[in-house]
């Protein structure tokens, strides 16, 4: 279903097949369904957008409300802004570019995949997975209680180092810098968010350890 450009409906959409939300339209809901169906943001205003089955939408401008992706969709977000994107059920999300986002949640086995863009905070629960390799998060990283056993972050990068105290909220911090070499520093919240975060350091910093491990075995061979 595609929606002609220029018009501006304050009412609700579903998509079945491809299409495009343009510049100028309003909606109060759109929902996304089918198998390898693939929609377009390129501007315009969602109150609430929903993704279901294995749907992709790109957002590259616009602004939304509040976005739920289920059933394993992808949302791919590099531009723009949405205010509490939540991805759950398998769904992903990937994070990249100029987008912004006040609050994201990831919950009930979905994945953030943030390369850049900014946050101000992620929250993860219920088997969520977050994969950091670049970006802001402008205020905090937390664990939410139901998932203390399950939840995995992690961070990737060079120079990586955390704290388990300390920072603006008492529980500790995330440093180092990311791959393309900015530094970032990270606020930890809630006691428990400490263990769940895993630093894993960039190809070429595990490249240098393993050499350094080799040339240290064959000092002690000789």
């Amino acid at each position: 279903m595609l929606v002609g450009v220029g018009e501006v409906r304050a009412t609700d959409i579903t998509f079945t097949s491809d299409g495009q939300i343009n510049p100028g339209e309003v909606w109060s809901s759109v929902s996304i369904y089918n198998d390898g169906t693939v929609v377009d943001m390129l501007g315009g205003f969602v109150e609430q957008m929903d993704t279901y089955d294995y749907s992709m939408v790109n957002i590259t401008a616009g602004s939304i409300n509040s976005l739920c992706a289920r059933n394993y969709s992808i949302t791919n977000f590099s531009g723009g802004s949405i205010y509490g994107p939540t991805a759950f059920d398998y769904a992903t999300v990937n994070l990249s570019g100029d987008a912004s986002a006040v609050s994201l949640g990831i919950d009930d086995f979905g994945t953030l995949n943030m390369n850049g863009g900014s946050i101000g905070q992620i929250g993860i629960r219920d088997s969520g997975t977050v994969n950091l390799y670049g970006g802001i998060i402008s205020e905090r990283l937390l664990v939410l209680d139901s998932a203390l056993e399950s939840a995995v972050i992690n961070v990737f990068g060079y120079n990586l180092d955390k704290t388990s105290s300390g920072g603006h909220y008492g529980y500790g911090q995330v440093y180092g810098f990311w791959q393309d070499g900015t530094a970032f520093t990270i606020e930890l919240d809630m006691s428990k968010t400490y263990s769940h975060v895993n630093l894993i350091p960039e190809p070429s910093s595990i490249l240098l350890f393993v050499l350094g491990a080799v040339l240290l075995r064959k000092r002690k061979s000789l």
